[in-house]
């Protein structure tokens, strides 16, 4: 074998060996090993023959390098794909477009795939650095998926704190509340579009997991199945929060209108004998009462009032107001 085949490819991100404690970083000989981690960029050139070489058959190969996925699992016979999606803490990306991480447990190796930086396995990869990651394949499994709950939790409580910000009807005006909802609700959809599926995935490994680990290791990502399952009706709750906030709002714009409607219809129902003698007494023609008379703009302006006063105290006597 060629020093070429022996170096560490350029998609290779990392790589350790877990047949000891703490695990060791491995820069050579990659397919001869077994019980190690392989950490990929998938969006570059010779991954897929360097797979195939490994001995993964091409049908699973296209599985774990397909440009569009969701959260799944998929059984093998010598092994399984897990499909799972992280928050996107990229600089300047939003948190809630989630990034996708492409897991492959075959034949005692387990295989990752990402095109964009998971925060998660950047996490476990600094814990191995330091010689205080994860025991096992299995241990370094359930690590990887705690991290990613963890990662949703956090920023679950974020959701949760602007949630409470827009609550609160001191803060801004309705229609820029109505705006940060909106932006809120769409926010929680993407979130629970991927978090919805990745339950089911976990459900299924768990279930299937007795075929590759023991039972004291499907107790724990049971754990970590319950907790992505509280986080999932937390944003359940929240999407309903949005709609009870949304409709309060609404109710709130509806009954501002209804209020300014009915006191223009007040002023107008005032207003509108006397702009009737106004109009009749404005006209420029003869016969007009008080036209000689140095008096009469007095007396029909007090007129007016006293039909003013009349029509208060009447709609008052009838409760309009």
């Amino acid at each position: 074998m060629t020093d070429k085949q022996l170096a560490r490819p350029e998609f290779m991100i990392d790589s350790w060996d877990f047949n000891t404690h703490p695990a060791q970083a491995i820069v050579d000989n990659f397919h001869e090993r077994q019980h190690c981690w392989f950490h990929f960029q998938r969006n570059l050139p010779g991954l897929s023959d360097w797979l195939f070489t490994a001995g993964i058959p091409q049908p699973v190969i296209e599985a774990v390098l397909e440009e569009d996925t969701r959260p799944r699992f998929d059984r093998l016979t010598d092994g399984f794909i897990l499909i799972l999606r992280g928050v996107n803490l990229g600089e300047g990306e939003q948190q809630e477009d989630m990034v996708s991480l492409r897991l492959l447990y075959f034949k005692g190796n387990l295989y990752t795939f990402r095109k964009r930086p998971v925060a998660s396995v950047q996490v476990v990869q600094r814990m191995l650095e330091a010689q205080q990651g994860p025991e096992n394949l299995a241990d370094f499994l359930l690590v990887l998926v705690d991290e990613m709950t963890n990662k949703i939790e956090q920023l679950q409580d974020l959701i949760e704190a602007e949630m409470e910000r827009l609550e609160d009807d001191e803060q801004g005006t309705t229609a820029q509340r109505q705006r940060d909802l909106t932006m809120l609700h769409r926010r929680l959809l993407k979130l629970t579009r991927f978090v919805r599926p990745q339950l089911t995935a976990l459900d299924r490994l768990a279930a299937d997991a007795p075929k590759w680990f023991d039972a004291e290791w499907i107790q724990w990502l049971v754990n970590e199945r319950d907790n992505t399952h509280r986080e999932l009706e937390n944003m359940e709750m929240l999407l309903e929060q949005v709609w009870m906030l949304r409709e309060h709002l609404q109710q709130d714009v509806a009954e501002k209108m209804n209020r300014n409607t009915y006191w223009l219809s007040m002023v107008a129902g005032v207003f509108l004998p006397i702009s009737f003698l106004t109009g009749l007494f404005g006209i420029n023609i003869g016969g007009m009462p008080g036209v000689e008379d140095d008096r009469a703009f007095w007396m029909f302006s007090a007129a007016l009032g006293v039909i003013a006063v009349v029509e208060f105290l009447l709609l008052r006597r009838l409760r309009f107001w």
